[in-house]
């Protein structure tokens, strides 16, 4: 591809730059050590201690250059831009058939069914239960990657658990969430449909009220015009 032609060209010219850079300083140093009247064998093969510093002036130009190019590297590496890019990158990134992913799948799956099965049939205070349990559970995700991020060997084939808590977050805590939050609006939504009944209910009353009373002065009306 383009961007690995590009990176390609980019070692090529750092090596280039590195031999090249490397060469001029020892041609130098050895015309300096000729001019100063010092024999280079003896001074790399003599029993002379070397001064470090003499190659900590010449090593810093040329971890410059490495940096350099490094940086130059770097920079063709793009990175997911678009949110469907990211999405994408997220899932190439999870083994999703070792058991660890296929669990959590599970288990994800077994608390939307429950949520449904209660949101039907369930009681209000079962609903209120469940949805503290996962409550208590979105709470402790911290300390739940916290301890992933420690035992991760034991049970995954990588460690998911990075310190801004990403994987937990999108695989255990918004699901959870979002179950909640369903389970929340189901419970508006009974409550406005109660609240509606209610109030027809009112009014069917009143209405059959009203109709009992007319048809009370209707009888007392006919019964005097008997009398």
């Amino acid at each position: 591809s383009d961007d690995m032609e590009k990176v390609a060209q980019v070692l090529e010219d750092g090596y280039q730059i590195l031999s090249g850079a490397a060469t001029q300083m020892g041609e130098a140093s050895s015309n300096n050590h000729a001019a100063a009247g010092v024999d280079v064998d003896e001074l790399l093969h003599g029993d002379e201690d070397i001064n470090l510093e003499d190659f900590e002036e010449y090593g810093s130009p040329l971890m410059g250059m490495a940096d350099s190019v490094m940086s130059d590297i770097m920079s063709y590496q793009v990175g997911p831009q678009t949110p469907i890019e990211q999405i994408q990158a997220f899932k190439a990134a999870i083994t999703w058939n070792e058991p660890f992913i296929q669990c959590l799948v599970a288990f994800q799956a077994v608390v939307i069914i429950s949520a449904i099965f209660l949101t039907k049939k369930g009681g209000i205070y079962t609903r209120m239960g469940f949805m503290i349990i996962l409550a208590i559970i979105v709470r402790l995700a911290e300390r739940l990657n916290i301890m992933g991020n420690s035992r991760w060997n034991e049970f995954a084939t990588q460690n998911y658990f990075d310190r801004g808590g990403i994987f937990i977050g999108i695989m255990l805590c918004a699901p959870l969430l979002c179950v909640c939050f369903g389970m929340l609006f189901a419970m508006f939504r009974e409550a406005n449909n109660l609240l509606v009944e209610v109030k027809a209910m009112k009014i069917k009353a009143q209405q059959e009220q009203q109709k009992k009373k007319s048809e009370n002065k209707e009888k007392k009306k006919q019964m005097k015009k008997q009398d």
